[in-house]
């Protein structure tokens, strides 16, 4: 056990070094501090962070951008999962199976595949460019989110909606109120992580929202910048540390349902 707990140790080490180094470097006044200084404070000015929020790099629009796409698309994305989940995992009906393939089917595609399709349909459609546009690609209900609602309403009991439907609850409203609090657990993982997910998104904005900047894009924007010498190196770092603390702090407040879930399968009981 104590071998076990050094190497976790060094492990764990190996994981906070790169942020602690990161955090030191984001504080350095320039280039020449960060080259010749990495570990150590001198040279610290928080004019970086400074020039971050009076609105030199644009980080509020940045921001503004990149919370609308975290903030919905992950409970587009939910939603449509759980209702898919509990459609197929609760019920009954023919073709079944045939429908549990097509909706884990996008799972064994790669991404890749069918992108310059899905770039000619937002083209075509005339949401090329919009918030809607991206967002709406997240309402599927398939794939792994399916999946996971799926194992979670397959083995929950009909006894809650017979006894709720007696007392006269509709479908939704047994769906919202009974079946669906069962599954807050992994609802919660579920959507911390695609907050997460979007938060950090490159390719998606990049590729489908060029007119409005993320945070992932500008920090790529930035990175750019510091090989033409239009921004330094710590300004870079200070960016990137703006867009970590964010998700930091959501992982470590929601860690334990997403490890809880992560380890039990998402199935309850």
């Amino acid at each position: 056990m104590g071998v076990l707990f050094v190497l976790f140790c060094i492990y764990a080490a190996t994981l906070l070094l790169p942020v602690v180094w990161l955090t030191i470097n984001s504080f350095k006044a320039g280039n020449n501090e960060f080259f010749y200084y990495q570990w150590q404070f001198k040279g610290f000015s928080t004019k970086n962070y400074q020039a971050l929020f009076s609105g030199q790099n644009d980080i509020f629009t940045m921001l503004a951008n990149t919370l609308i796409l975290a903030l919905t698309i992950p409970t587009c994305s939910v939603f449509f999962g759980m209702c898919v989940g509990h459609a197929v995992g609760s019920f009954n009906f023919k073709l079944k199976g045939i429908v549990y393939f097509i909706f884990i089917m996008p799972m064994f595609v790669a991404v890749a595949g069918g992108t310059p399709y899905l770039y000619k349909l937002m083209n075509d459609i005339g949401l090329f460019d919009t918030h809607f546009g991206l967002i709406i690609q997240s309402c599927g209900g398939y794939g792994f989110g399916f999946l996971m609602f799926y194992s979670v309403f397959k083995n929950i009991s009909h006894t809650y909606s017979e006894a709720a439907m007696i007392d006269g609850a509709g479908y939704w409203r047994t769906f919202l109120q009974i079946l669906a609090p069962q599954a807050k657990d992994l609802l919660v993982a579920q959507w911390v992580m695609g907050f997460i997910g979007t938060w950090n998104d490159y390719a998606g904005p990049r590729l489908f929202l060029p007119s409005y900047t993320t945070l992932g894009v500008g920090v790529q924007e930035i990175s750019e910048g510091v090989k033409n010498a239009n921004y330094t190196y710590p300004e870079l770092f200070a960016t990137i540390m703006v867009m970590l603390v964010p998700i930091m702090i959501l992982y470590f407040a929601f860690q334990k349902k997403i490890m809880t879930v992560s380890l039990g399968g998402g199935i309850k009981g």
